[in-house]
């Protein structure tokens, strides 16, 4: 199918220095997408949802400091309710986002939103979908646009977009009427026997935090975290997560708001007091070799101004049985903290009682 939706919206200023771009704006997308018909057994598992490709633009109120904003995003829509003429999905759409401008010390120096023009690009979308007949389908939904780039470079306060929109999709080839099934039976080997199973998932992340325009510097991440999970049901696992992050950044930032502001001097400072360790409770939404991952955690132990609360957002691929790579969003109290890439090893330990399946 083919898709084009158009959207009306206004830019939220979640901090004070965004006020200043407040406007309302329509916005205009186009989207190539396919349904799925039960192939793979994660489609069984979540209702066979749409995936597709998006391209999005909005002007930004068409404000100098801020430009145009473009945005390509893979996405999938996970059906909520439907039957043959309705649908009532959440679709979720996750890319790179382009800003055509944002801050410059010299020529650019009134944004205060966005540092760079290359930004990670998020889409939160409730859509409802009517079926006219076999080739249209009208869409409408209310949705969250977001840019962000993670701290890669400051500032990054992020541009959260909340927008309508009504659309119209066409199937540009018919139904084959000879086909009475159009889905896939279920196609797993039978098992005679069933075995709970705990994954113990290790990995190391390198992360990158530009805070030339508060320290003068730029710093390097070292993250490392375990996740065990179990299975509670065919679309997720739930589980508990340990972290350990090396971050010079934030001795420079103590040194700057906590000993200096205070006229005092700590002769017992090193390094090794900025280690963070932290625990978690996780979440992993599967889609076969895919994994999106929700950390919610305290750190144990903390140096000012480091806050306690931290969550991390992680899409995992399983690229073999045991080995992943992945991409990670730490989060400090609701604040992009960094960006971190790493790589990773699963085990997987089976234990309880065998079961006639």
């Amino acid at each position: 199918m083919i898709e084009a939706k158009v959207h009306y919206g206004f830019l939220y200023a979640h901090h004070l220095e965004l006020y200043q771009y407040s406007s309302h704006f329509p916005a205009f997308e186009f989207t190539v997408e396919k349904m799925t018909y039960g192939k793979q057994k994660w489609e069984r598992a979540f209702n066979y949802p749409v995936i597709g490709l998006t391209i999005f633009y909005c002007g930004l109120g068409d404000n100098p400091d801020l430009g145009q904003a473009f945005a390509l995003m893979p996405l999938i829509n996970f059906p909520l309710f439907k039957n043959r003429t309705f649908t009532l999905g959440f679709r979720f759409a996750l890319g790179v986002g382009y800003l055509t401008r944002c801050f410059d010390r010299i020529t650019n120096y009134k944004n205060l939103a966005i540092g760079s023009h290359f930004n990670a690009a998020v889409n939160l979308m409730l859509e409802a979908r009517f079926r006219i007949d076999r080739s249209f389908t009208v869409t409408t939904g209310v949705s969250l646009q977001h840019f962000s780039n993670g701290s890669l470079k400051l500032p990054n306060n992020g541009l959260n977009t909340p927008l309508v929109n009504i659309g119209i999709a066409y199937r540009p080839f018919g139904e084959n009427k000879t086909i009475t099934d159009r889905f896939y039976a279920p196609t797993e080997p039978y098992s005679a026997t069933l075995r709970h199973t705990l994954e113990f998932d290790f990995g190391l992340a390198l992360g990158w935090k530009n805070l030339k325009a508060v320290t003068g510097e730029n710093y390097l991440i070292y993250h490392l975290y375990e996740n065990t999970f179990i299975r509670i049901s065919k679309k997720s696992q739930m589980g508990i997560g340990f972290d350990l992050s090396y971050d010079l950044s934030q001795r420079k930032l103590y040194e700057l708001y906590y000993v200096d502001e205070n006229n005092t001097t700590d002769t017992t400072l090193t390094n090794w007091k900025f280690l963070l360790p932290g625990i978690n409770a996780a979440y992993n939404l599967t889609l076969g070799k895919l994994g999106v991952i929700l950390n919610f955690g305290v750190y144990l132990h903390v140096m000012k101004p480091v806050k306690s609360l931290y969550q991390k957002l992680s899409v995992q691929y399983n690229f073999s049985e045991h080995f992943f790579a992945n991409v990670m969003l730490k989060v400090v109290w609701g604040r992009a903290d960094y960006i971190g890439w790493g790589l990773g090893y699963r085990i997987g330990v089976q234990y309880g009682k065998k079961t006639v399946h």
